[in-house]
């Protein structure tokens, strides 16, 4: 079971941690990239686990949610890195009018470049506190879930406000100036964790 949250944990689900939107056949979602952001967790325990007490359920739940962020963040930072569009464009100088309106309607920009570089060394640091756990769990002759939830405490502070904010520069096709503006905005917040992360 503490494997397949630790999976989980690194946005692969399973039989046990599923996601709602991939049950959901009538949807069909194809999690590309290019798919759009889920505007809540949809990383859930499966519905007949009999096993799990309630209170150990609660704390699944909570921790996995952090596995659902790790995935769209990583998604977001995969297509804001993605600069084939150059080349297609360089390569291909008779393109047609279609395609090169395709190319320009992906909201490339370097500001969200940055931003996806920045999410891609907050991620990199979630990894490493993944595969930690990972490691003590494997030490442990009992390994309790108290200390996966320990080891990922400050990401708890992190993952869901950078979540957020990716969610808006999607949602907005925020580029540009406007981000500047947005990132200086959610800077001044109080919480000196989050404003590092911003900052970077």
């Amino acid at each position: 079971m503490l494997h397949e949250l630790l999976l989980a944990l690194l946005g692969y689900t399973g039989d046990l941690i599923i996601d709602e939107r991939e049950r959901q056949e009538s949807l069909r979602v194809n999690l590309s990239p290019d798919a759009p952001l889920a505007e809540e967790s949809t990383f859930k325990l499966a519905p007949d686990l009999s096993f799990i007490q309630p209170s150990d359920k609660e704390v699944i739940e909570r921790i996995i949610t952090l596995g659902f962020y790790y995935r769209e963040l990583d998604r977001f930072a995969s297509k804001c890195r993605n600069l084939s569009w150059i080349k297609s464009l360089k390569d291909s100088p008779l393109l047609s009018n279609a395609e090169i309106l395709k190319h320009k309607n992906l909201k490339q920009s370097v500001y969200r470049r940055a931003v996806a570089n920045g999410i891609v060394e907050v991620l990199s640091l979630y990894r490493s506190a993944v595969l930690h756990i990972e490691q003590k769990l494997l030490a442990d002759s009992l390994p309790i879930l108290a200390s996966v939830t320990q080891g990922l405490n400050k990401f708890f502070v992190l993952l869901p406000p950078l979540y957020e904010l990716i969610l808006e520069i999607e949602r907005d096709g925020i580029c540009g100036g406007r981000l500047l503006n947005i990132l200086q905005k959610r800077c001044h917040c109080g919480v000196p964790e989050l404003q590092t992360c911003i900052q970077r």
